[in-house]
C-alpha cells in the first residue's frame, strides 16, 4: 500500500472541516472511480455518487475542457473547493480518493461549421426573379474548430427571410452562440439612360436600358426593380450611360396651371364641392393654388387626382 504524502495546506483544510463538521450536520460524498460528463461546467454534484446537499451540490469544481479530455480529480481538490465557497461544514468523504473524469462530445472543423451554417441559412435567402442571376450567399465565419459536447449542428437564432446586402447572424453550438457575418448577393434589374436626357424632359420608352445587378454592391438611392416610369419628369440632364436614381425622377403633373379643376370643401363631416382654376400645376399629394370661382378668393389645396384637389378646414 502507497504511502500518502499530505501538504500543510491540505492538512489544514481536513482540520478545518474536522471542525466545521462540529456545528453542521454531517453528509456525505461518494465519490466513484470514474464519471463520463457531456457538459460543463462541472459541479460537485456533477461528479458525486450519491445525493449531497443542494448548496454543496452547486459548488464549481472547473470549467469544462474539449471533448475528449480526462481529467483526475482529486478528493483534497474538492475539498478545498468547497472550503472557498463556504460548504464544507459537515462534509465526510467515501468512496474514491480520487475521480476520473472523461469528456464525451466531439471536435468540429471551421470548414463543416461554415458548411452547416450555409445549409442553415439557404432556406432563408430571397427567390430570384425570372431570368435572374441565381441568389448565393457569402459567409465569413472567424472563428477556429469548435469543442462540443452535443447539438453539434449550427442552428440559426431568430429565422427570417434575409435582406440582399451585409449582415450579422447568429448561430447557436451546443452551448455556443456565434455572431457570423454573411452577404447575400441578390439580383434586381436597374435602369441606365440609353440616350441623353435633358432636365426637364419627360422620360420615354426607348430612353432607358435595364440590367441585372447585385443589389449587395449597389449604392443606396440607385432606382431598382423594373417599373413603368414612362412619362416621368427628369430632375437633372443625364448623359447616356447614367445610373438612374430614384431623386432623379419627378411624378408628372396631373394638374396644370390654369386647368379647371374640382374644389372639394370638407368640414365637420360635410363635403360641397364648386369650381375653381389651378394657378400652379400639381402632382398627387401636393398643395396648389386655386382660385374659388365663387369668391374669387385663393385657396391652397391639396391635389387628390386629375381634375379634383381638396380643402378640409
Amino acid at each position: 500500500m502507497r504511502a500518502k504524502a499530505f501538504s500543510s495546506a491540505a492538512l489544514g483544510l481536513m482540520v478545518w472541516s474536522a471542525v466545521a463538521s462540529a456545528y453542521t450536520a454531517p453528509w456525505y460524498c461518494t465519490l466513484p472511480d470514474s464519471v463520463e460528463l457531456a457538459a460543463g461546467p462541472v459541479t460537485l454534484q456533477d461528479v458525486a455518487a450519491g445525493p449531497v446537499p443542494a448548496h454543496a451540490g452547486q459548488v464549481p469544481l472547473f470549467s469544462a475542457p474539449e471533448p475528449g479530455t480526462v481529467v483526475t480529480l482529486e478528493r483534497q481538490t474538492i475539498l478545498r473547493r468547497l472550503v472557498e465557497q463556504g460548504a464544507a461544514g459537515g462534509v465526510k468523504f467515501r468512496g474514491s480518493s480520487s475521480v476520473v473524469i472523461t469528456f464525451g462530445g466531439q471536435v468540429v472543423s471551421a470548414a463543416d461549421l461554415s458548411l452547416g451554417m450555409k445549409q442553415a441559412l439557404l432556406p432563408w435567402l430571397p427567390v430570384a426573379e425570372d431570368g435572374a442571376p441565381a441568389t448565393w450567399l457569402e459567409l465569413n465565419y472567424q472563428g477556429g474548430d469548435l469543442g462540443c459536447r452535443s447539438n453539434c449542428q449550427p442552428v440559426l437564432q431568430g429565422g427570417s427571410l434575409l435582406r440582399p446586402g451585409r449582415q450579422t447572424v447568429r448561430f447557436r453550438v451546443g452551448n455556443d452562440t456565434l455572431p457570423v457575418g454573411i452577404v447575400v448577393h441578390h439580383f434586381a434589374m436597374a435602369a441606365r439612360t440609353a440616350v441623353r436626357v435633358a432636365k426637364g424632359a419627360p422620360l420615354r420608352d426607348g430612353d432607358l436600358a435595364w440590367e441585372w445587378i447585385d443589389l449587395a454592391t449597389v449604392h443606396s438611392g440607385r432606382l431598382t426593380g423594373r417599373r413603368e416610369v414612362g412619362g416621368f419628369i427628369i430632375s437633372r440632364t443625364l448623359d447616356a450611360g447614367s445610373e438612374l436614381q430614384e431623386q432623379d425622377l419627378n411624378e408628372p403633373p396631373v394638374i396644370l396651371a390654369g386647368d379647371p379643376v374640382e374644389l372639394r370643401i370638407s368640414r365637420g363631416g360635410v363635403e360641397v364641392s364648386v369650381r375653381a382654376y389651378a394657378r400652379r400645376p400639381g402632382t398627387r399629394g401636393q398643395t396648389i393654388p386655386v382660385r374659388n370661382e365663387l369668391t374669387g378668393k385663393l385657396i391652397n389645396a391639396r391635389v387628390i387626382g386629375p381634375g379634383v384637389v381638396e380643402w378640409r378646414y
